[in-house]
């Protein structure tokens, strides 16, 4: 059940709950893959930019190293991600193994399935103005 913070006229509380209860469904419902949301994303980053570096992938997710190093860990420890590096390279290139697509197929179906369930839950209009509402937030 989402959780509301109605007691306060705080933007930046009522952000962060909003957030947290989106988070927390998406979560939920990737959760019979067995990956978090941050998770699935890392995993598809990897999936469409294949071969790319660890810094390539900070890039494109826009976090900082050592958090994606740390956000990382869990992904090779599972067996769904691996550094490859050709001879003679000096940078390892991350792609999935084979568990990992495996993952990462069964995860992006579930995500579709999030993705409908929250546009529907929301109504085409107010999914429009949220995104609208977001992209001038991100100007801040």
């Amino acid at each position: 059940m989402a959780k509301r913070i109605d007691n306060t006229a705080c933007h930046c509380l009522r952000m962060r709950r909003s957030a947290q209860n989106v988070v927390d469904f998406y979560d939920a419902t990737l959760a019979p893959a067995g990956v978090t949301a941050r998770q699935y994303s890392l995993l598809n980053q990897v999936a469409l930019n294949d071969g790319c570096s660890v810094s390539r992938l900070a890039e494109l997710t826009e976090l900082d190293r050592s958090t994606l190093a740390r956000s990382l860990r869990p992904l090779y420890a599972r067996g769904f991600l691996a550094d490859v590096r050709e001879d003679g390279a000096r940078n390892k290139r991350l792609t999935l193994t084979a568990e990992g697509k495996r993952v990462h197929k069964e995860a992006a179906s579930l995500w579709a399935e999030a993705q409908r369930h929250y546009e529907e839950h929301l109504g085409p209009e107010r999914v429009r103005a949220l995104e609208s509402a977001l992209e001038l937030l991100q100007t801040l």
